[in-house]
């Protein structure tokens, strides 16, 4: 079998790369890149798999160049991102230089966003894959290459092939990862409760609209029940009983979330484990049932206290959902994350400054506030375009640590007035003295005691 190497590149900074939706992590915490996760057990029957996460490992590139030297890999599939990219493209160029025999596939926002055009800009570049939830990469790399291939771009000759990219809706299925290839240990979790953790999904997209997150444009389906039930149990082998299910909004299916609950319960995996998930979703009758299935936080996309910008943005929720899910969450005993978007288009600071003052209202345990930007593969994006209110060149952005990349006007928030109320919100949201007296007495274990230390003193360093 040919070996193939599955790479996280090396990075200065802690980058989230993966599910299209990127960013930089705000503190010490760091995921898991989903995309190489589920590709391991797509691609395991037919290769011989490495996996080399550099930014889990901390490794420099020269550490890099010589881990990948060691495997001599065949084929590469490696990520690229947004905030990353003037990182990954010299790194890459470099790579495809000691390796230039070597097939190189890439994923990840920039290539979904700009498609066919990645290639006269990137030489190292072979293929590029749409959706990782998905066979299409080994219908790509087992195939004669004389047809496009769904979900894969991919080079022939001196010609582009571009298969369509469809993501579907509906049920479907993907093999149980090989997580013995990932560093389980290297990964950090704020809000795991059990110390080693797993990311997992238990269905692909999303099936709303909110125009600001690229998730509502790769569809929704449903993954197999009984192949989430083994990705457990094997978890549980390698003593992993935290997880983080990753769903973009769980529980929307509520038959196949209470089917799926009840295996949870009734099978005695003993699970503990974080979510996302809508206002408008949740009930009090599901936040029960996830309790006992082990959820300790739900995390919700709050986004701003303007009911106006949550309308004209798609996000479709009122503030008295807001507060009503909240309510459950506390009466049913779970933990609440709320994040929010800072410096929507249509925003004035005394928006933003409500907005402030509503998250240290509402009853969360957690806050993040993240700038509002034009993400690739969101129709926010293309309405930016359009208004000129971005540079289409721009690739680099990011919304967790950066200033807003939009062209600023004399009529609106500068872009550093935007980043400064975002380090203001972060300030007085964690440092009150009633929030940090409440958040010690809500710690569950030593571990979570030491992770919320390291996350508080990181976080104080950043503002």
């Amino acid at each position: 079998m040919k070996k193939l190497l599955l790479l996280n590149p090396p990075g200065t900074k802690r980058y989230f790369r993966d599910y299209f939706c990127t960013c930089v992590s705000k503190a010490k915490y760091y995921y898991h890149p989903i995309d190489l996760v589920y590709l391991s057990g797509i691609l395991n029957k037919d290769f011989e798999l490495s996996v080399i996460d550099a930014i889990a490992e901390q490794a420099s590139q020269i550490q890099t160049l010589e881990n990948i030297k060691k495997i001599n890999p065949e084929i590469i599939i490696f990520l690229i991102s947004s905030p990353s990219y003037e990182e990954d493209v010299p790194f890459l160029i470099e790579l495809k230089s000691r390796f230039p025999s070597a097939e190189f596939i890439g994923i990840g926002d920039v290539y979904r966003e700009i498609k066919s055009k990645a290639f006269p800009l990137h030489p190292f570049l072979d293929a590029t894959l749409m959706d990782f939830s998905t066979s299409d990469i080994l219908a790509y790399l087992n195939g004669n290459k004389d047809a496009p291939v769904k979900n894969v771009i991919f080079r022939k000759g001196g010609q582009i092939v571009e298969g369509p990219e469809k993501h579907d809706y509906g049920n479907f299925d993907m093999p149980v990862p090989r997580w013995d290839l990932f560093p389980l240990d290297k990964y950090v979790f704020p809000f795991s409760i059990r110390g080693k953790w797993a990311t997992m999904l238990t269905d692909f997209g999303c099936p709303y609209t909110c125009t600001f997150c690229p998730m509502s444009t790769v569809g929704f389906k449903l993954r197999k029940i009984e192949t989430v039930i083994d990705e457990i149990r094997l978890l549980k082998k390698l003593g992993i009983n935290e997880q983080f299910f990753r769903d973009q909004t769980f529980g929307v299916n509520k038959k196949r979330t209470y089917e799926m609950l009840d295996r949870f319960i009734n099978e005695k995996l003993d699970l503990s484990w974080t979510c996302f998930s809508r206002v408008d979703v949740v009930n009090e009758e599901l936040l029960k049932k996830m309790k006992e299935a082990g959820c300790h936080t739900v995390m919700f996309g709050i986004e701003t206290s303007n009911e106006e910008l949550l309308i004209a943005y798609k996000k479709n929720i009122a503030i008295k959902q807001i507060l009503d899910a909240l309510a459950l969450c506390k009466k049913v005993g779970l933990k609440t994350c709320g994040t929010f978007i800072i410096g929507l288009p249509g925003e004035t600071k005394e928006s933003i400054l409500r907005t402030i003052e509503f998250s240290k209202k509402i009853d969360i345990d957690y806050a993040s506030f993240n700038i509002a930007t034009p993400r690739f593969g969101t129709s926010f994006r293309k309405d930016m375009l359009e208004k000129n209110l971005v540079d289409e060149k721009i690739i680099k952005m990011d919304s967790a640590k950066s200033k807003p990349v939009f062209n600023e006007k004399e009529d609106g928030l500068s872009n550093d007035e935007i980043f400064g109320l975002q380090r203001k919100a972060i300030k007085e949201f964690y440092f009150r003295p009633k929030y940090l007296a409440k958040r010690i007495f809500k710690i569950c274990s030593i571990y979570e005691f030491k992770e919320h230390m390291k996350q508080g003193i990181s976080i104080l360093m950043e503002i």
